[in-house]
């Protein structure tokens, strides 16, 4: 996150230099929705190496369940956002922004847009403001359970995975806002801004990674919670899809 905002800001100190007072610069509160999809139960067993514990008493089967409903991330993600607009004309401005979630996901973006302004008054304008971007983030998904009566650890083509490994899931894709933006002036030098729309997220991630691993969610040893050899047929995503509101400050330099 550091990085990102020494850039930016690097960006904007060059831009005040060169073009003064069309730069407004902002930044404050933002809060994004949440969505997930396929986040269900199952087992990691290495049944292929051992046979099936259900149909063979003798099997020495290792079978950890995961239980993703239990990990679901929260419906709200709370986090900051940091950016610029150039102003083109009196109506249109071109802009940059960073987004960095503080709560539930660990989520970054970084947008670039447009703002034309549908009121332009003295004291308050309303703009119509599109965003396109690139999200990267990650979720906790806890730790592997064991379940009784098999033994531990899995062990699989794709790696070893026992009791406690850690479980997590990263993802990334392109994301588009669209909303309308407030703008309240309260003197030539600051004013109080806003952005209520929607966020359109098409993260995608390749799969769950335990202590490091990567367990693609095709593998035969992913498999659905029944003591069976079923492969689970499950793509558990997360995305920032839905409601998103921004409120914070903004400065003319």
């Amino acid at each position: 996150m550091k990085k990102s905002i020494y850039i930016i800001i690097l960006i904007l100190i060059t831009f005040s230099n060169t073009y003064g007072q069309n730069i407004i610069v902002y930044g404050g509160l933002n809060i994004a929705g949440c969505s997930t999809k396929d986040f269900v139960k199952f087992d990691i067993s290495d049944w292929q190496n051992y046979g099936l514990l259900a149909l063979d008493p003798n099997s020495n089967e290792g079978r950890v369940t995961v239980d993703l409903p239990s990990k679901k991330p929260s419906s709200i993600s709370i986090g900051l956002m940091i950016g610029a607009r150039y102003s083109l004309n009196e109506k249109l401005s071109v802009l940059a922004e960073y987004q960095q979630s503080l709560s539930g996901l660990s989520l970054t973006g970084t947008f670039i847009g447009l703002n034309y302004d549908l009121v332009k008054k003295e004291k308050f304008s309303l703009g119509l403001t599109p965003k396109i971007g690139f999200n990267t983030g990650s979720a906790d998904l806890g730790e592997i359970s064991l379940i009784s009566g098999y033994t531990p650890p899995v062990i699989l083509p794709e790696g070893t995975f026992d009791v406690g490994n850690k479980l997590s899931m990263e993802f990334s894709g392109l994301a588009i806002n669209l909303g309308l933006s407030p703008k309240i002036k309260f003197n030539d030098k600051f004013s109080i801004i806003g952005f209520l729309g929607y966020n359109l997220s098409f993260t995608k991630s390749d799969g769950i990674k335990c202590n490091g691993t990567l367990l693609p969610m095709t593998a035969k040893g992913v498999v659905k919670s029944n003591g069976l050899a079923n492969q689970a047929g499950i793509d558990p995503t997360i995305t920032s899809s839905g409601l998103m509101i921004q409120l914070g400050l903004s400065m003319n330099l």
